[in-house]
């Protein structure tokens, strides 16, 4: 939708949103965001089919609340790439934004899976 609407938004005769820097930034930025998010799970389902669930709780906490915090940038960039129209119900960007920000504290505020990630890695390091 962020593309799509990107393309779609004229600014002038020829000039469209997808022409600025910013947009393309937020672009590849959540391209970026979205793959190492996408790459972060398999990683960990396959590590899990293998391992169990147990030996890679570490990655599970990670993704809680780093893939969370990706879906909710990707929402907000599509959201102000869409102005006002994308905080309306006649998109489904309000719906998911508000759905998604409920998701993150649903199974734990995203703060008690940093620190219980945090505690086992400082472990590693001695601490008690």
């Amino acid at each position: 939708m962020l593309c799509r609407r990107a393309i779609s938004r004229e600014l002038e005769v020829g000039k469209s949103l997808a022409d600025k820097q910013t947009i393309q930034n937020w672009i590849a930025e959540s391209r970026a965001e979205i793959k190492a998010s996408r790459l972060m799970v398999l990683d960990t389902a396959k590590r899990m089919q293998e391992l169990g669930a147990k030996a890679v709780k570490e990655d599970i906490s990670t993704i809680k609340f780093f893939v969370a915090d990706v879906l909710m940038k990707v929402i907000d960039r599509a959201i102000q790439v869409h102005g006002a129209l994308g905080i309306t119900d006649d998109t489904l960007l309000s719906f998911w934004y508000r759905h998604e920000r409920g998701a993150r504290i649903y199974d734990g505020p995203d703060e008690v899976h940093k620190s219980a990630l945090a505690r086992s890695i400082l472990k590693n390091y001695g601490h008690k």
